[in-house]
């Protein structure tokens, strides 16, 4: 006799191994909810995507990624950026100086918390989603579009991934 695995179970492990963290549907999900919640704030949140954080740590790799993507030149000096690191399963949510004055720890410990609740059921896609909805909040109620043109779109709300 000989033992080994079936060929469908090989399938299922090359596809839970080389399978995307997010589907294209979950991206574009993720791009609706900070459509949305930038919708009435002049704030900008962006989502980066990194395999591994290869031993760095999350709040640095963040706020060099926060820089690099151009979130320190909004107008409000009001971004955020979540940095998700899959592989390692590490994450990290940087704000600029504005959102951080007036929302505080209070608002980083309030998303952190959203984003731990689903990413302990594995619902990842949904975890960013929520987590963008509250920092989205935050923004609306401390940096509000005073007028319907006002705030413009400052940078792109689609997933960027290194």
């Amino acid at each position: 006799m000989a033992a080994g695995r079936h060929p469908l179970a090989w399938t299922r492990l090359w596809r839970r191994l080389f399978k995307p963290f997010l589907s294209r549907g979950e991206k574009a999900s993720i791009a609706q909810a900070i459509a949305e919640a930038e919708r009435g704030t002049t704030g900008e949140i962006h989502v980066h995507i990194l395999s591994r954080t290869r031993g760095r740590d999350p709040l640095i790799l963040a706020q060099h990624f926060f820089h690099k993507l151009g979130l320190d030149k909004t107008d409000g000096r009001n971004g955020v950026l979540l940095l998700v690191s899959h592989l390692d399963h590490r994450f990290a949510i940087w704000g600029d100086e504005s959102i951080h004055a007036k929302a505080g720890e209070t608002l980083w410990a309030q998303a952190k918390k959203v984003l731990l609740a689903d990413f302990a059921e594995r619902r990842y896609a949904q975890g960013i989603e929520a987590c963008v909805r509250e920092v989205g909040r935050e923004l609306t109620a401390h940096f509000p579009r005073s007028e319907p043109g006002a705030g413009k779109n400052q940078l792109p709300n689609e997933i960027s991934e290194s």
